[in-house]
């Protein structure tokens, strides 16, 4: 039986009822009566109801993407409840749109809750690296930079500093490669993890000696990040480590290294990746090896595509 939109705001507004969990996607890409109708319930809602909505509604948005609910999304950015605040803006971050800015950089300077200034922190990477692939106005990126900065300088919370340090990774300001390797000097395990994914975001070689001696740290979470990073940097050096890495006792490692041999390409990694996909069950681990195993193919295509000498007039030929 289908639910109405009146129906579910009915179900919504009775807290005696479960979440209609099935019916959710009649929420999906309200227009403006629609969700002004639906925030005019939202607001009698207990904290917990709508908790445990805005956590639904994003769930279900990263298993289908044929749902939109960036409208609630937008409005739950200002709700009392700090939880739902913080959901709201995670939820929002494949979200291109600069309108984002503005309520994002408020959360990060001036929200009472560290939870929700980590969430804008972390949120308002995607528009650094916006800015700067030119697809963001360059007074907007500064503002941005600006604010990661003084947050990384100075907020007590270091989930947000964390987080500060994270999205600036994309940016080319100056001060941030100090910023980098001052975290990652730091004896801190979780700033060292957040200067190696910076390191990574910056595509700059500079950070190779520092990513390949992490792949052989002790700890799991520092070798994910050092995994991660020599994928995106294109460290050639690292191949060899990153084929002992997918034997690595832990999971996340291990998928991480896989994926970053894609990243790679090369005679070495193909082979590692075949032979791994060779002695694959698990079905996630046979897709996530063929997703690799694909980018590397493309990868190895595009450099040798590259590499071709185009004096030849044939070359030119397709």
């Amino acid at each position: 039986m289908t639910t109405s939109f009146e129906q579910l705001l009915e179900i919504l507004s009775d807290e005696a009822q479960q979440l209609p969990l099935s019916s959710l996607a009649e929420l999906s890409d309200l227009d403006t009566d629609r969700t002004e109708q639906l925030f005019e319930i939202w607001e009698h809602l207990s904290d917990e109801r709508r908790r445990a909505l805005i956590k639904e509604l994003g769930r279900q948005a990263e298993q289908r993407i044929d749902l939109v609910f960036e409208p609630i999304y937008r409005l739950a950015i200002s709700d009392p409840d700090a939880e739902v605040r913080k959901d709201a803006i995670n939820n929002l971050w494949e979200c291109e749109d600069p309108a984002l800015v503005p309520p994002f950089m408020a959360a990060l300077t001036q929200d009472p809750a560290p939870e929700v200034r980590a969430a804008a922190a972390k949120a308002l990477g995607l528009f650094v690296w916006l800015g700067e692939i030119e697809q963001l106005v360059k007074e907007l990126l500064y503002q941005i930079e600006q604010g990661l900065l003084t947050a990384l300088a100075q907020d007590l919370d270091k989930d947000v500093r964390r987080y500060s340090l994270e999205s600036l990774g994309f940016s080319s300001r100056s001060e941030v490669p100090a910023l980098i390797e001052q975290a990652y000097n730091s004896g801190d395990e979780a700033l060292i993890q957040s200067a190696l994914l910076a390191m990574g975001r910056s595509v700059s070689k500079q950070w190779q000696s520092q990513v390949l001696t992490e792949l052989n740290n002790p700890s799991p979470s520092i070798r994910l990040e050092a995994a991660r990073a020599a994928g995106e940097l294109e460290l050639q050096d690292s191949t060899e480590s990153l084929i002992d890495l997918i034997d690595d006792v832990d999971e996340q490692v291990r998928a991480a290294a896989i994926w970053s041999l894609g990243q790679l390409g090369g005679e070495d990694a193909a082979d590692a990746l075949l032979l791994l996909l060779d002695s694959a069950e698990e079905e996630d681990l046979i897709e996530l090896i063929e997703e690799a195993i694909d980018h590397l193919a493309f990868v190895d295509n595009t450099r040798d595509f590259l590499l071709k000498d185009f004096d030849d007039p044939e070359d030119f030929s397709f």
